[in-house]
């Protein structure tokens, strides 16, 4: 029941035959059109499906709707129906022209309603061009007109161009046409080629505007030519929702000569001034005339393919092509080609194209012809009802497993295509019930044959209509590609429908006659020597139109049927049929059951009551017996296993009577299971013992059988015996032998299989049982547990390979092989069964087949190993851990040897690490252990086999991953640490830093390795000397070997070139003078002995020089590395290169006389008094000439004063140019006087 609480959330609800949607805005709506609501089931209305629903239960109560509050049908679902889609149908007399809002309400049992969906639906039951009562040819209410000029003169190539304009309707203010509509669409046929006009306009509908469809240039080419009486043109009308109108439009004709290459039309021979008579025909062909007379268009072994199009009046457009051509023989002459029948008859009451075109023997352009427009007139052939092979009387019986029907071969039906079957119920409360049937294709074979189509529809559709009736027909579907191409007025009509069948009672027939007389039967019983006989039908309330069917079946003969349509002079009166002797004489011994049924023309068919006689006297049969059978009611097959013996009572039997013995199998059992005796010649009078046919035993194992008898006197046979109900029991266990391996103990009997003793397949034997039987089908399969835990399920023997045959029966057994490879996957211990099956009936099918008592081994596999360790190594690096090693891995890979084929258990301390299992051939083992905690390990490995032994333990250390560092680079061999970026003239560098412990790192000079080092075990310090290192910047890093390689920051050093110069110690003795000025800087007057050069003959320049007291010795020129004494004393020179490289020079300078200057300016006296207080003497002329020597006037700036011999020399600069040095023999400056001079030994 479902849930009052929970909400149902419904969907629109569905129907299978609305049209559109006519309008999307501003709501969609749907279109119901006269097929949906009247003509798809006109006893019953429009079909509408809804559900499943969530919670669907038996009670829901479903209400559907059409037009606001209007309840138009209520449904409640039974069991039969819970989480199936409802099927309902809307009455007819709820059908009425206008737009409704169509949904349903769900009411679960003690709920709430719960709507669905709002659809809106626009119902419109009025055909455009209303009911056509002229009874010629087209609907007299649809008028069309062309152009005058057209209509006389045809289309030629002047007037092609212009097209032409066909005007639908009078034109005169009126409607075109009866019931006229906005959105009605006009389908114009020129030639079979279709040109739709524009919907509608309201005011087109109502006559106040005209409608006009022209056709255009490219549709009369396409069209093609055709002579007088020309093109045939015809329109139709669709509305909104695709009503169709009754009829084409009376059909008007246009001459059409536009290309003049085309040959002449052809013409059908069966046609009468251009209409064929489809009815006339009948299931003959037609014969298509090609007239080759003009030797430029037609020439000998051209290919003839004719073409037939047509739109019929239900089904896909027909657009037919043979797929080979016909040779042309001779010119002229007038060929002639057949046109199928099929494709003719489904084009009643339509128009019909036919035309050809020549596929050229001089391999040019294909030729083709102009039009010949054929009407077709006589009854559509509709697809033929389906034939109803269980039906009885009008009614088919409820208790049917299945219902038989027959689909009589329709010519239309091509391979591939798909039949829809429908069954169309009422219930016994007049609820409609529809099914959704299976499909049925057509295959192959059902086109080479011919014959009915067989279906089958499943019995337990007759229950719901059990008490009510049902009735079936089936459809022709189109594929939804072909669908896809047509428009959507021709898909309307796509789809065949067949004739149904008379509405048949389910349960008891309704047997409204009286039963037949058939003259010349007497109690019962018709004389057979009688000389023929009258069946006569005496039910007389008949009118001309009627049809009597008349059924005489005979148990020897089987069903003779006659009929006759009532006329003037047959209708109302008894109907007598004729009864031939032979028809008598033939079930003479035998049964007749005789009765007739009345077709009205009015509708529906009215059944009689049977007659049932006796054709002579019948003997008085017994049922027979079974010899091994002596309880009568059950055979025991071990009791019958060479001989099966039916009696026969003697009871009325005479000498050379003729008996057979009929042995019926159980339903649905084999050919093999049931079997008819040739005729047992009577030669002794009594029991008669008749040998069966013993292999019927093995079909009919478990199942009930019957024996009856025909006992043949003068060549009549006599109605069969009563029979002998007999219950074959099955085979009992006791009798079927286990399938064995032989290689089992006690030769295969007893409980254990070793396969490690085994060197090759083993082999299973299997033993005859009784009954066995030449091409008996078998299954054999073999089921264990491998090794790894799964099953080892493998079937050796199965159908339809797998069959006894003649050597198993003669030698009593057979055999098979399974695999040694098979067997060694086995788990040790593990169960191994055997499994046997016979199909003793002959059936190929499993379920059926004879189980034979399974064998079961205990399998034995493993040799007891003590397993070992071999080696572990790390996950990642898959580098070995020796004994008792260290190492980083958390993941280990542990592997080592075993029992082949057989599973270890590693553990850890105690602790279980997994299981792994030994290769089947080397026994090697290998197990991924994870997870592994920074501590010590220590690792076994114990079997899981035999004795359980354990391996010797194997120990390890797991310590933390730390990333490596280099802390420090000291060159070699000095064993001075380089500063990280530092500089270094050492070609070889001891590196070392902290990895962990006793794990490797690898050392990186950029990316090239310099080799490698090893942590401490404890303090995982590293270290390692790298040489023949090149003059370069270098970066050293240190990469772990383990974990996850990480490395270390980097150590950056340069080696760079040895700086060498000249160390020796420097002794510098003058003479030199040295100017001081408390202005200017220092000047030097260099004289040999006052200097020396020393330069780097190797190093980095540019070279920097300095003094480490610039008053005893300065630099010169650094460019040459010239060092000049400045005072006496001792001090060092320091040299040094770019890379920083050092070197000191000893200094030791002598002989140096400084000259001092004033910063004042002093008078004559002034200078004097300067000097004396700065301890200074005066200059003397050879001093003098020295001084001017060093110190040009050109280089000089400042004036300078000096007393010698009593004069003053003075520098004058500004006076004159260049500036030089005078003498004046007053001293003094014009202006203000000099800067006094002097100079003393010593700085």
């Amino acid at each position: 029941m479902s849930s009052p609480s929970e909400p149902l959330v419904l969907a629109e609800l569905v129907i299978p035959g609305r049209t559109g949607p006519v309008a999307e805005t501003p709501v969609k709506i749907w279109g119901i059109n006269i097929a949906a609501a009247l003509g798809n089931f006109p006893l019953n209305g429009l079909l509408c499906q809804a559900g499943p629903w969530a919670n669907m239960a038996v009670g829901d109560t479903l209400t559907l709707y059409l037009g606001t509050g209007q309840n138009v049908w209520v449904e409640t679902v039974d069991k039969t129906e819970v989480n199936t889609q409802l099927r309902m149908f809307v009455p007819s007399r709820h059908m009425v022209d206008g737009l409704f809002a169509v949904s349903y309400t769900v009411k679960p049992l003690g709920g709430t309603d719960q709507p669905s969906e709002v659809m809106q639906v626009q119902l419109k039951l009025t055909r455009p061009g209303g009911h056509d009562d002229n009874d010629d040819s087209g609907h007299s209410k649809l008028i069309m007109t062309m152009p005058q000029e057209i209509v006389d003169g045809g289309i030629d190539q002047d007037n092609v161009a212009e097209g032409v304009p066909i005007t639908v309707g009078n034109n005169d203010g009126t409607p075109p046409y009866p019931f006229a509509a906005a959105g009605d669409v006009i389908r114009i046929s020129w030639g079979g080629i279709f040109v739709f006009s524009e919907a509608l306009t309201q005011e087109q509908a109502e006559g106040k505007a005209p409608i006009i469809v022209t056709i255009t240039e490219a549709v009369i080419r396409e069209a093609g030519d055709a002579d007088s009486p020309g093109v045939a043109v015809v329109f139709e009308v669709y509305d909104c929702v695709l009503n169709r109108s009754e009829d084409w439009s009376p059909e008007q004709r246009v001459p059409v000569a536009v290309d003049a290459t085309r040959a002449d039309a052809p013409l059908l021979k069966e046609t009468l001034n251009n209409v064929l008579d489809v009815d006339k025909l009948g299931d003959a062909n037609g014969t298509v005339q090609i007239i080759a007379m003009d030797k430029n268009k037609f020439e000998v072994g051209d290919l003839v393919f004719i073409r037939i199009k047509g739109t019929p009046v239900e089904g896909p457009p027909i657009d037919w092509e043979p797929s080979a051509g016909v040779e042309l023989e001779s010119v002229p002459s007038v060929m002639e080609i057949m046109a199928p029948n099929a494709v003719l008859r489904q084009l009643a009451k339509s128009q019909i194209t036919l035309s050809y075109r020549l596929e050229k023997a001089d391999a040019s352009v294909d030729l083709r012809s102009k039009s010949q427009f054929i009407r077709a007139i006589g009854e559509i052939q509709r697809l033929a009802a389906p034939i109803m092979l269980d039906e009885n009387s009008g009614a088919l019986d409820p208790t049917l497993l299945q219902i038989s029907l027959e689909i009589p071969f329709d010519k239309s039906f091509v391979e591939g295509q798909v039949l829809k079957p429908v069954m169309l119920g009422t219930t016994p409360g007049l609820k409609p019930y529809l099914p959704d049937l299976p499909r049925r294709p057509i295959t192959y074979n059902d086109i080479v044959e011919a014959k009915p189509l067989q279906y089958k529809i499943d019995g337990k559709h007759l229950a719901p209509v059990n008490g009510g009736t049902a009735e079936f027909y089936y459809q022709q579907l189109v594929a939804a590609a072909v669908l896809a191409t047509l428009d959507p007025f021709e898909a309307t009509r796509a789809v065949r429908e067949s004739i149904h069948t008379e509405i048949l009672q389910v349960g008891k027939p309704r047997l409204e006659l009286p039963e037949p007389v058939v003259a010349g039967v007497v109690d019962g019983v018709l004389p057979p020597d009688t000389a023929g006989t009258t069946l006569t039908v005496p039910y007389t309330e008949t009118v001309a139109g009627d049809e009597v069917f008349m059924f005489w079946i005979g148990s020897l003969t089987g069903e003779y049927t006659d009929s006759i349509k009532l006329n003037e002079f047959t209708a109302g009166k008894e109907v007598p049929f004729n009864i031939e002797a032979k028809l008598i004489k033939d079930n003479e011994g035998g049964k007749v059951i005789v009765r007739y049924q009345i077709k009205r023309t009015a509708g529906g068919t009215s059944y009689a009551e049977p007659l049932e006689f006796s054709v002579g006297v019948a003997l008085d049969l017994t049922a027979p017996g079974i010899k091994e059978a002596p309880n009568g009611t059950s055979l025991d097959p071990i009791n019958a296993q060479t001989e099966l013996t039916a009696v026969v009572d003697p009871g009325g039997l005479r000498l050379h009577d003729e008996i057979t013995v009929t042995f019926t199998g159980a339903v649905g059992t084999p050919a093999g299971g049931s079997h008819t005796t040739t005729p047992w010649t009577v030669t002794a009078l009594g029991p008669q013992h008749i040998p069966l046919h013993v292999p019927v035993i093995a079909f009919n194992l478990g199942k009930t059988v019957e024996i009856t008898y025909t006992v043949t006197r003068d060549s009549k046979p006599s109605p069969s015996s009563p029979p002998l109900t007999l219950v074959v029991l099955p085979l009992d266990n006791r009798h079927l032998d286990k399938p064995l391996i032989l290689q089992a103990s006690d030769g295969g009997e007893g409980r254990e299989l070793d396969v490690s003793l085994l060197t090759a397949a083993a082999t299973v034997q299997v033993n005859s049982w009784p009954h066995i039987a030449l091409g008996q089908p078998v299954w054999s399969q073999v089921k264990g547990t491998k090794k790894d835990g799964g099953v080892y399920d493998v079937i050796f023997w199965e159908p339809p390979r797998a069959q006894t045959n003649a050597t198993w029966i003669r030698q009593g057994f057979w055999t098979y092989s399974i695999p040694l490879i098979d067997l060694q996957k086995l788990q040790d211990g593990s169960e191994l069964t055997v499994i046997f099956k016979a199909g003793l009936g002959g059936s190929a099918v499993e379920g059926e087949a004879v189980s034979f008592p399974l064998r079961t081994y205990i399998v034995k596999t493993v040799e007891d190993v003590k397993p070992e360790i071999g080696k572990i190594t790390g996950s990642t690096n898959e580098a070995e851990i020796p004994q008792g090693g260290v190492t980083v891995e958390t993941a280990v890979t542990l592997s080592g040897v075993a029992a082949k084929g057989q599973k270890v258990e590693v553990f850890d301390g105690n602790v279980s690490k997994g299981q792994a299992t030994a290769h089947a051939t080397t026994g090697v083992w290998t197990l991924l252990v994870t997870a592994l905690a920074v501590a010590a390990h220590s690792f076994t490995a114990k079997a899981l086999y035999g004795s359980g032994a354990s391996s010797a333990a194997w120990t390890l250390t797991v310590t933390a991953a730390t990333a490596p560092t280099l802390t420090s680079a000291k060159g070699s061999p000095s064993g001075v640490e380089i500063p990280q970026g530092g500089v270094t003239v050492e070609t070889a560098v001891t590196l070392s830093g902290v990895a962990a412990n006793g794990q490797k790192v690898e050392v990186f000079d950029g990316t090239v390795p310099k080799g490698q080092a090893t942590a401490h075990a404890t303090t995982g310090v590293w270290t390692l000397l790298v040489t023949a290192l090149a003059v370069a910047a270098h970066s050293f890093t240190a990469k772990a070997l383990y974990g996850s390689g990480a490395s270390s920051v980097a150590r950056t050093l340069t080696v760079v070139t040895p700086l060498i110069i000249d160390e020796r110690d420097v002794l510098l003795t003058g003479p030199k003078w040295v100017f001081l000025d408390p202005v200017d800087a220092p000047v030097a007057l260099l004289q040999a002995g006052d200097f020396v050069d020393r330069y780097p003959t190797q190093g980095t320049p540019p070279y920097t020089y300095t003094s480490d007291d610039v008053r005893i010795a300065r630099i010169f020129d650094p460019s040459i590395g010239r060092i000049q004494g400045a005072g006496n004393g001792t001090t060092y020179i320091n040299v040094s290169d770019a890379n920083g490289s050092k070197k000191r020079i000893k200094i030791t300078v002598q002989g140096v006389r400084s000259i001092h200057r004033s910063f004042n300016y002093y008078t004559a006296s002034g200078c004097d008094a300067w000097r004396t207080e700065h301890s200074l003497l005066p200059l003397t002329l050879d001093l003098f000439s020295t001084f001017i020597i060093a110190f040009p006037a050109s280089s000089q700036s400042t004036f300078f004063f000096w007393r010698t011999n009593g004069h003053h020399w003075i520098r004058l600069e500004n006076w004159d140019a260049p500036a030089t040095w005078r003498y004046h023999t007053d001293g003094l400056h014009p202006d203000s006087g000099t800067r006094a001079i002097g100079w003393k030994e010593t700085l």
